[in-house]
């Protein structure tokens, strides 16, 4: 082998024991030359051991790594600019002053509002104050789902106000979806022809649920109204249709619904199509209100492993049960693919992955390496909620290579090929050493 890869080697000096980097630097000679002239940090077990080591060329890249420092070549994010301090006593004097002068309704247009000040404004049941708090960032789904069902902060139920059905009519079409998901059963007449009207509905439990939720709370007729401004398919009216026509048509479009949410029915559906389709299913059935249903999704990955389109989408979604994200990682991680997993980042930046368990479960050891030393384009340890898993790697070179020079040796020669995990790459590594030591003294 010509050179090791910078990073593998910073890693190795950052994790094995400092009194371990002699005879390290010693048994590697200019092995290293390659990759201590291109590095920009280097960790300082590994520059006393080059210094101590008298090889000069080894002197030499480690003083060129030194001078790019000094000159502040060093690559890496910048660091976020702080932002200068309040002022509290200003702002705390302020703020009273400014929100005894204010109208509810502009209040309730700010967006820094605090829980209780949200709560407040709600308690009022005011349909003006309501719309504009709707329109903002700081409303609970549940809150959204109360308010487009109709039902006022003390319990009791009605039409749902103009000026938030206006607001639903003329707001943007990106806002307006995102809003309506909770909406889907509400039963309100006029939310269900914003539904109908603005939206794709492009399942039949979607279409169903807002038709059934009308007929539920408001009877046969409003619910009528629907099917004549919707976008149904033919099929799909024709069936809504013949119900509406029989005495237990609600009761036949409600058992219709039972089937369509079926959760082995749903699975079914996620699995069947192209790659394509099956992300779009996922996105179209939260689209429409319905649930993903995890646990039927799991049994079904553990009889035969869902496709990797369709899981690496349902990687992406805040309740993605740990096993399937955990699932995904050992599959594998492709260097060149990295546009294609903006799903890590994300399950690593809200804690449903940690370090511990990239060390533990992903492959390829290299990529996986990447992406623990913050040198991966679409993630870093510093993001994620977990934090670098120094400890869990503390642990886990000490468990498979301790002070064992040659298996640290062996280790570093297999991390640019190596295709398993890291764990499986230390295990293999304190093997073949093992090996080496016992034909040596045979």
């Amino acid at each position: 082998m010509n050179s090791i890869d910078p990073s593998v080697v910073r890693a190795v000096f950052t994790l094995a024991d400092p009194a371990l980097a002699p005879a390290l630097v010693q048994r590697l000679g200019t092995e290293l030359v390659p990759a201590l002239r291109v590095m920009a940090i280097v960790p300082t077990a590994l520059t006393d051991a080059v210094r101590a080591s008298g090889q000069a060329e080894l002197i030499a890249a480690i003083e060129g790594c030194e001078a790019r420092d000094a000159r502040g070549t060093r690559v890496g994010r910048p660091m976020p600019t702080a932002a200068p301090p309040l002022s509290l006593p200003a702002f705390a004097g302020a703020r009273p002053d400014r929100a005894a002068a204010e109208d509810p309704v502009e209040r309730a247009a700010r967006g820094d509002l605090t829980a209780a000040e949200v709560d407040a404004l709600l308690d009022l049941d005011d349909p003006h104050v309501d719309a504009r708090l709707f329109a903002g960032s700081l409303l609970s789904d549940a809150e959204r789902a109360r308010l487009l069902a109709g039902v006022r902060r003390d319990g009791t139920r009605g039409p749902v106000p103009g000026p938030l059905t206006t607001l639903l009519w003329e707001a943007e079409l990106g806002r307006c979806a995102a809003w309506l998901v909770v909406g889907m059963t509400s039963g309100d007449p006029e939310v269900a022809r914003v539904v109908v009207n603005r939206l794709p509905l492009r399942t039949e439990a979607g279409r169903l649920r807002v038709v059934v939720g009308v007929w539920t709370r408001y009877g046969r007729t409003p619910a009528r109204r629907l099917p004549a401004e919707a976008d149904f398919p033919a099929d799909s009216r024709e069936r809504i249709e013949d119900a509406f026509a029989r005495r237990d048509g609600l009761a036949v479009l409600g058992a219709r619904l039972s089937a369509e949410e079926d959760p082995e029915r749903v699975v079914a559906y996620l699995r069947d199509g192209e790659d394509q389709e099956q992300r779009e299913r996922v996105d179209a059935i939260l689209a429409d209100g319905g649930d993903i249903p995890w646990a039927e999704l799991l049994r079904s990955h553990r009889a035969a492993a869902l496709p990797d389109p369709l899981h690496t989408r349902l990687a992406e979604l805040p309740d993605c049960p740990h096993e399937l994200s955990v699932a995904l990682l050992a599959r594998g991680l492709p260097e060149q693919a990295r546009n294609e997993r903006p799903w890590l980042h994300e399950a690593l930046a809200h804690g449903r992955l940690s370090g511990a368990d990239l060390l533990r479960y992903a492959r390829p050891a290299p990529v996986v390496l990447s992406i623990l030393a913050g040198t991966d384009d679409r993630t870093s340890p510093e993001w994620w909620a977990s934090g670098a898993p120094r400890a869990e790697a503390d642990a886990l070179v000490d468990e498979y290579l301790g002070g064992n020079a040659e298996a640290w040796i062996v280790a570093l020669r297999l991390f640019p090929e190596f295709a398993g995990t890291i764990v499986e790459l230390l295990a293999t590594a304190r093997a073949v050493a093992a090996g080496r030591s016992g034909s040596a003294t045979e």
